[in-house]
């Protein structure tokens, strides 16, 4: 995969240490109740510790951290190996998920580890990165972790997303279309 396809330059995204695959859903923000309105994240202990993931607020009703992310920002959750991708990696790395459905790829930050092996899913990713990939649960995506990333993350990401309509709401069935 060339580093544009997940909308950075031509560059080749340099090799991963982890590449999974298999069916994704979404979690975390003020939409997801299938988390504690109290649940916390793995690895992520405090608003300050990757700041640009978070909502401004915490939203009503709520004081943990899953419950505050912003769905608008790509993060990725998944079954990771602390022994080989410690925590402190994942804080301060960056994943790229793609969709082979719609060949759509985005840079992700880890935000958690999930979901639950019971599921069947191997990824967890935000609503609106879900959106952007223009797929839905249990649509199929690769995860590869850790990228090289040069540029700053969040603003190019965010950017990429406004162009393809994306925007804090509950989540739906995608149906954006074009390339990303």
């Amino acid at each position: 995969m060339r580093e544009g396809d997940a909308g950075g330059s031509t560059r080749e995204v340099e090799r991963c240490e982890m590449k999974i695959a298999g069916k994704v859903s979404w979690f975390g923000g003020p939409y997801d109740e299938g988390v504690a309105p109290d649940e916390g994240l793995a690895f992520i202990f405090d608003v300050s510790d990757a700041p640009y993931l978070f909502l401004p607020e915490q939203p009503d009703g709520t004081t943990g951290l899953a419950r505050r992310l912003n769905p608008n920002m790509p993060y990725v959750a998944c079954r990771w190996d602390y022994d080989e991708t410690p925590k402190d990696v994942l804080l301060g790395g960056v994943a790229v998920v793609y969709a082979p459905k719609t060949g759509r790829a985005f840079f992700a930050a880890p935000a958690d580890w999930g979901p639950h092996q019971d599921t069947g899913r191997v990824a967890d990713v935000s609503s609106g990165l879900l959106q952007a990939l223009g797929i839905e649960t249990d649509d199929e995506v690769e995860v590869l972790f850790p990228v090289k990333y040069e540029r700053k993350f969040n603003e190019k990401i965010l950017t990429r997303f406004k162009e393809h309509g994306v925007s804090l709401k509950k989540p739906t069935t995608a149906t954006r279309e074009g390339e990303v």
